[in-house]
């Protein structure tokens, strides 16, 4: 047992080593060029003061444009300079596409591919007439951006309410879409080709969606690009090239009609990228690295000849927030146990919010936190348990039920703060909502 484990600790500190910036920056980086041309981020933020492409890479001067800042609030994200993240730049991204080609209109037919239950897929239902969503729903990825239970509780992942009937989302290989020829007005698909497998298969799948796109439509499609010289794939990821990509998109029939991408590099971004995977939870999230791959997200507008697809001006829509409101109560026998001893809660929760409560799975199920604080409310641990609810429960109703915990591991005066939370999505107090204490004295 004993060499297994010291195998395991000479592995994750040799993996440390050879990931490092130092490494990189000793041994590689002598060897290695940037394949793009780096300028400052604010050459690009002027220029963006008066527009901007639809094809280019991920760049953070992209808030200083005002319609992209607009499609920024539509989509209901918050973001600026030191919380910013390639994955909500793509998704802009996608949706300026859609309005400048005048694809977003209440007669499209749209299909998300590779669609997990990103929140585009709930905003487009307010925009159009029929959103589709595939993906294979394996539940592989961290996060739960793929788990089993999607597509059949596409309503438990909404951001915000919504139009049911407008959003069906099904579990179906890319490589082999299970829809007639020219059914969809546009098509997206968000950093998620890369997964595809061979440049054999991601082409197949490229050929998918031309085919089953209407012609005079356009996907939107956004993947990884890498950026350096030395840079290759990553395991299960195809990092491209620029102009292996572009050659891929030609060669499944798609028309580049401005083949001008800005694939200008941020200089800023660049000196202080993420370093993967230790960094993975750091932003701003522009430029990453991973051993000798930088990369970056990169937006192209593919368009297939042709006039058949739904075009015209989009509708103004109000889109409605969750309310997140619960009323909790919580006693115990115990207030005073040893030190990792049992302790019984009664716990009476009611749902005031304009929502089911819903208790499997677990992102966005909403279990009860508790947060442990010291005799002054100053936080010391957290995430210190989680309570799952027994189950769901509708708008309006009441739940009553017992749970047992364990008490801290150290001797004084402590506050049990409970918190209602949406998994890996928001404690209800970070929307207004009561927390509830309860004192413990551990002895």
């Amino acid at each position: 047992m004993k060499p297994t484990i010291w195998r395991k600790i000479k592995y994750h500190l040799w993996g440390r080593a050879v990931f490092s910036n130092r490494f990189y920056d000793l041994f590689l980086r002598p060897f290695d060029r940037i394949l793009c041309e780096v300028v400052s981020t604010g050459v690009l933020k002027k220029q963006r003061e008066k527009g901007i492409p639809l094809n280019k890479i991920c760049q953070a001067a992209d808030l200083n444009n005002h319609e992209w800042r607009g499609v920024l609030s539509e989509l209901k994200m918050s973001l600026n300079e030191a919380d910013f993240h390639r994955k909500a730049w793509e998704h802009v991204q996608i949706i300026l596409s859609a309005k400048r080609t005048k694809l977003l209109t209440p007669g499209s037919v749209c299909l998300a591919v590779g669609a997990g239950r990103e929140n585009l897929l709930y905003y487009l239902t307010y925009k159009v007439k029929k959103v589709w969503g595939i993906d294979l729903y394996e539940g592989e990825f961290f996060g739960g951006e793929d788990e089993a239970d999607i597509p059949l509780s596409a309503k438990k992942y909404a951001p915000f309410p919504y139009p049911e009937e407008k959003l069906t989302l099904l579990r179906m290989d890319a490589l082999n879409l299970e829809f007639d020829d020219s059914t969809f007005d546009f098509i997206f698909s968000s950093s998620s080709i890369e997964h595809f497998g061979s440049v054999k298969e991601i082409l197949r799948s490229l050929k998918e969606i031309y085919r089953v796109l209407k012609p005079g439509g356009a996907a939107f499609l956004t993947t990884e690009l890498r950026l350096n010289r030395l840079g290759s794939s990553i395991k299960h990821i195809k990092v491209f090239p620029f102009h292996e990509l572009i050659s891929l998109f030609k060669e499944a029939g798609f028309c580049i009609k401005d083949d001008g991408f800005d694939l200008r590099v941020e200089k800023e971004y660049l000196d202080d990228w993420i370093k993967l995977p230790d960094d993975v939870f750091r932003r701003p999230h522009v430029i990453l690295r991973y051993f000798n791959t930088v990369l970056t997200s990169i937006h192209a507008v593919l368009e297939k000849e042709g006039g058949e697809a739904a075009k015209g001006n989009e509708t103004a829509s109000s889109i409605p927030d969750f309310i997140y409101r619960g009323e909790i109560y919580v006693s115990s026998l115990d207030k005073r146990v040893k030190r990792k001893g049992k302790v019984t809660l009664s716990i009476t929760l009611k749902n005031i919010s304009n929502f089911a409560w819903v208790s499997t799975g677990y992102s966005h199920r909403i279990s009860l936190g508790i947060k442990l604080l010291n005799a002054k409310k100053e936080l010391a641990e957290r995430d210190f348990l989680t309570l799952v609810l027994p189950r769901g429960i509708a708008p309006g109703e009441t739940l009553v039920f017992s749970a047992h915990i364990t008490a801290p591991s150290k001797k004084g005066s402590w506050i049990l703060e409970f918190d209602l939370k949406k998994e890996l999505v928001v404690w209800f107090s970070q929307k207004g909502n009561k927390t509830f204490d309860l004192k413990l004295e551990v002895i």
